[in-house]
């Protein structure tokens, strides 16, 4: 009898010590998850803040998907151009992000915005040159531009498309099979197949 219970208690001990160990083990692997989980969220969400981080990331990373993009470029302390996206995807070998639901907003000298969305977008992080892809529209003042492509010429700060525009604005409306607006000189040129609307009495 004293044998038989003894053997008992020791095959009790030894159970209770297994699920402690798998307790442990377990503990130890949802803490460790948990972390990583963090870890990987923390700096996802840092390099989408931060485009320097982001860009030095490429050459470390394939692949990388990132959510909510924001990204601010400014040239000798003067503030260029924000670009915000809904996600974007990181390809090593082109060196850009792939944007979808992109909105840049274009600061000018005298403190007006022209904005600019699109459905998708390709920013190039070495250039920062910027290509507007789908339902593309550009507004500044009361002026609103329609096309399908829109490309953004960082080094010489003017916007050009190659795919037909048209402007709405109060008193005009214009189409044109092609575009250039020089943020820098506020100037804007349309050539080919040119047409012009007035309005004398705009609403």
């Amino acid at each position: 009898m004293t044998h038989y219970g003894a053997s008992i208690m020791i095959a009790f001990h030894r159970t209770i010590r297994s699920r402690k160990k798998v307790t442990i083990v377990l503990t130890a692997f949802s803490l460790i998850t948990t972390g990583i989980i963090a870890g990987v969220f923390i700096k996802n969400r840092y390099l989408s803040q931060d485009p320097v981080k982001l860009i030095t990331s490429i050459h470390q990373n394939a692949t990388l998907a990132i959510g909510n993009v924001h990204q601010v470029s400014t040239r000798e302390g003067i503030k260029e151009w924000i670009l915000d996206a809904r996600s974007a995807h990181v390809v090593d070998e082109s060196k850009q992000l792939m944007l979808e639901d992109v909105t840049v907003v274009y600061f000018l000298k005298n403190g007006n915005e022209v904005r600019l969305t699109a459905n998708r977008g390709i920013l190039k992080t070495e250039t920062k040159d910027i290509e507007a892809i789908g339902q593309v529209v550009l507004t500044y003042s009361n002026f609103t531009l329609e096309t399908e492509q829109m490309n953004y010429d960082h080094g010489h700060r003017v916007l050009f498309s190659a795919t037909p525009v048209k402007i709405i604005g109060d008193a005009v409306n214009l189409t044109a099979d092609s575009m250039k607006y020089d943020l820098t000189a506020n100037q804007t040129w349309f050539q080919r197949n040119v047409e012009v609307l007035l309005r004398e009495n705009p609403i």
